[in-house]
């Protein structure tokens, strides 16, 4: 890889050039002077150089999430709408695909959670063991999920309805915790208050379009 000067390295070595021709041009009483001064200007050039070529120290940061990898699932059991009372297999093809998304990012939610825990700026999550919340709603969307890649929507409405209650209150002490806290702990909070808070509104929807399919499909004479 090619080392780069910047434009104002070169100065120094104008100068420096420039003191060593004035010194060998030099004599007579004032030599001596001009020779020191010679001398001054290529350590302060030396040291200026030494400056911009010395390589700089990597600074050691938490990385701060910027949730990349979340999955934008729009409004979770949009397309059951469009289904016909009869489509159920469809409908629980449509439900995997949702809330399986939905539990991704409940799992990433509770990745960058562990992260900051054990942190000297987040002892009070630490020892609240706020990952155990995280965990274990990542483990009943599983739950979820796995319900569904049975075959069957009865009963997953109630499950999701808590997981979203669960994403809720993860969601409002992660917004209590940051109150009155340095802009360090706001800047990695803010991000994960905001998609728990997501998260719990997206369960929401999911839960409500799977049950009005449910009750459409359950209408007598569908």
């Amino acid at each position: 890889m090619g080392m780069r000067f910047h434009p104002i390295a070169i100065i120094p070595l104008l100068l420096a050039a420039a003191a060593l021709i004035i010194t060998g041009s030099a004599s007579g009483p004032l030599w001596p002077l001009v020779a020191g001064l010679a001398a001054a200007t290529v350590l302060v050039s030396l040291a200026t150089l030494f400056q911009y070529l010395k390589p700089r120290a990597e600074v050691r940061q938490v990385p701060i999430e910027n949730f990349s990898l979340w999955a934008d699932v729009g409004e979770p059991g949009l397309e059951l709408k469009r289904l016909g009372p009869d489509d159920v297999e469809a409908a629980t093809r449509i439900a995997v695909a949702d809330l399986g998304s939905l539990s991704s990012n409940a799992d990433l939610i509770n990745d960058r959670i562990a992260l900051l825990l054990g942190r000297p700026e987040f002892e009070e999550l630490t020892q609240e063991k706020f990952n155990g919340r995280t965990e274990k709603l990542v483990y009943n969307l599983r739950m979820v999920v796995e319900k569904l890649r049975k075959g069957s929507l009865e009963g997953v409405v109630n499950s999701i309805e808590q997981c979203a209650s669960q994403a809720n209150r993860i969601a409002n002490k992660l917004s209590k915790f940051q109150r009155g806290k340095p802009e360090l702990v706001h800047i990695y909070i803010e991000p994960l208050y905001r998609a728990a808070e997501k998260l719990s509104r997206d369960l929401r929807l999911a839960s409500q379009n799977i049950s009005n399919f449910i009750k459409s499909a359950s209408k007598p004479g569908s």
